[in-house]
């Protein structure tokens, strides 16, 4: 019985202090009994993790060496040989989505267990995959049956991955208003339960009092926003809910090169300001928001270099990554594109000499 497609939602789901060695009993809690179990890690501190989970249960261990199709193959080929009937995935989301994906194409559970957070991408049925050329693509996984999250092991990881969660979330905001008028042009159907979820969980973390990424409830509010961006995605059966034109213009910049050893979720939501000022949407608390959790404001900041040609080339690429996906970008030319990038790098400039 494959449970993530029967209830379309993970039905375990854990947050707290030291239970990432407790995976047994959650299984047992649930009345979940499987046969044979691979607990699938990277080769650092994920693996340390992993061989405590896999050595206290006597479960078998694999190291996955990156999350390209190649690698997808042999593990697929290891758990149909071995007749694993559950993988739980340890580690980050290179781990997390080649898990999602293998499970997609041989029809088997899996449980994840974060070793660090930065996106939306914990629970969400879009799997990211690098292909021959290096390239990531975005294509179905599976979800989880189970979430285990424990806060310890995601306090000791690197705050900027909790930056980049927190971050990631914001761009919920951008991305719904692109729906909303995809909708309203006719391009797009709107799944309000979906929308909401989306939108709460932005909201959720932007109308927080304490905005501080070490601070405990603040970082549960931050994993929550990532469940709901999640179980949103899959309501909605597609990655809109949270992925709009800001989503699209970091896909430009990650397929040219511009940007190196930024993550992800810094990324779009340091692009979904300028996108949210592009939508007439921009905020005073979105801007508070991202300056109390250090997201740059200004997306160019995060390039290697920035002249009118690569904001130009940014914008045409931005066309190719997602064909069908109408967004605002849709309504505006290069050169208006231009020209408001140049008005909101004003107003950004006003607001420091206000400050």
């Amino acid at each position: 019985m494959i449970f993530s497609q029967l209830t379309n939602l993970p039905i375990i789901f854990q947050v707290d202090e030291d239970i990432y060695t407790k995976v047994n009993g959650f299984l047992q809690r649930s009345k979940l009994s499987f046969h044979k179990i691979l607990v699938v890690s990277g080769r650092s501190v994920s693996f340390s993790y992993a061989s405590k989970i896999a050595n206290q249960y006597g479960w078998d261990t694999y190291i996955l060496n990156d999350n390209t199709f190649l690698e997808i193959e042999e593990l697929k080929k290891k758990c149909i040989n071995k007749g694993y009937d559950l993988i739980v995935a340890v580690g980050g989301g290179k781990i997390l989505d080649s898990i999602k994906r293998v499970s997609y194409l041989i029809n088997i559970n899996h449980l994840s267990l974060p070793t660090i957070i930065s996106n939306d991408g914990l629970i969400s049925p879009i799997a990211v995959i690098k292909n021959q050329i290096g390239k990531t693509e975005s294509i179905p996984g599976m979800m989880p049956m189970g979430v285990i999250i424990d806060l310890t092991i995601i306090k000791n990881s690197p705050l900027n991955y909790i930056r980049a969660a927190a971050g990631d979330i914001l761009s919920n905001l951008a991305a719904t208003n692109d729906w909303v008028l995809a909708h309203n042009e006719g391009r797009d159907h709107i799944n309000d339960i979906a929308f909401h979820l989306s939108r709460s969980a932005a909201n959720s973390l932007v109308n927080f009092e304490k905005k501080e990424l070490d601070f405990k409830p603040f970082l549960r509010q931050i994993i929550q926003g990532q469940v709901n961006s999640g179980i949103a995605m899959s309501l909605a059966g597609s990655s809109r809910p949270c992925s709009g034109s800001e989503h699209l213009l970091s896909h430009a910049i990650d397929f040219l090169n511009l940007s190196k050893n930024v993550l992800h979720g810094i990324q779009v939501a340091s692009i979904s300001l300028f996108i949210l000022f592009l939508q007439d949407k921009l905020l005073k608390e979105y801007v508070s928001y991202a300056t109390a959790t250090k997201i740059p404001l200004l997306f160019t900041e995060l390039l290697d270099s920035c002249n009118d040609e690569i904001i130009k080339g940014i914008f045409q690429k931005s066309k190719e990554m997602r064909p069908g996906r109408y967004t605002v970008l849709d309504t505006i030319s290069e050169d208006v594109f231009v020209e408001k990038f140049y008005q909101y790098q004003g107003i950004l400039k006003t607001l420091k000499e206000t400050e």
